[in-house]
């Protein structure tokens, strides 16, 4: 009788074990996996973007979180948007980060566009805006001047002539330097209102993620170089 006792209590001792096993293991495991996946990733996700395609369950633990523009670019981004002088497949590019109200600016670009006339087949230089953020500051309606002569083929133009006003910009200036090039007015007041700030704002955002704090900012392929560079500073990087 004591045997049979024994091997009933080991049976049910054994039993039991496995049954404990099987809840923790659905409880902690089977059950959080199966119903708490949605309540995790409804959790706030700070900083990070990422990119959902409806078709995919939004717990995909492939999905790669999207990193913010200052995390990607070391350098300026090129396009052909931005008012170029040289050769696109020039070696070297000189890419200036400016604002028509500062002067220091306009001797730095003088300086980069001497170079590239001195080297023609080597260099190419490039414009970017960084004029204040405030659509009604002098400095960001002239950087949206110059995107509107540059519309009509007279970037550089204008923009020479920009710099020699520097501290005399205004709408009245803007129209009277776009007769001065004979641009079409309608079109260059019509492009004053409401076709230019967005080139304006892309080249602001991009020298925030770059972290440039001033202007003139200058950069000879992807050596950065704050402050006025002279033409000798540039032509002994240039031969380097």
């Amino acid at each position: 009788m004591s045997k049979t006792n024994n091997t009933f209590q080991i049976k049910f001792i054994s039993l039991s074990l496995v049954l404990f096993l099987l809840f923790v293991i659905f409880f902690f495991i089977v059950y959080p996996s199966t119903f708490g996946a949605g309540e995790k990733n409804n959790k706030p996700a700070g900083e990070e973007t990422f990119y959902f395609n409806q078709n995919y369950n939004a717990a995909d633990p492939l999905l790669t979180p999207v990193p913010t523009l200052d995390k990607i670019i070391t350098g300026p981004i090129i396009t052909g948007a931005d008012p170029a002088a040289g050769l696109s497949d020039a070696k070297i590019n000189i890419t200036v980060y400016t604002d028509f109200t500062c002067r220091y600016c306009g001797q730095t670009v003088a300086n980069a566009l001497q170079a590239q006339k001195q080297f023609p087949d080597k260099v190419r230089v490039i414009h970017k805006d960084f004029p204040n953020a405030d659509k009604t500051f002098k400095s960001y309606q002239a950087a949206v001047a110059g995107r509107c002569a540059q519309a009509q083929g007279k970037f550089w133009e204008i923009s020479d002539l920009l710099y020699q006003n520097y501290n005399n910009l205004s709408q009245t200036l803007f129209n009277s330097l776009a007769k001065k090039l004979k641009l079409n007015q309608a079109q260059f007041e019509q492009c004053l209102k409401t076709n230019a700030s967005a080139l304006v704002d892309d080249n602001i955002k991009e020298a925030n993620a770059l972290q440039i704090s001033g202007v003139p900012t200058v950069y000879i392929n992807e050596q950065e170089m704050m402050g006025e560079i002279s033409y000798e500073e540039m032509k002994k990087i240039i031969n380097f």
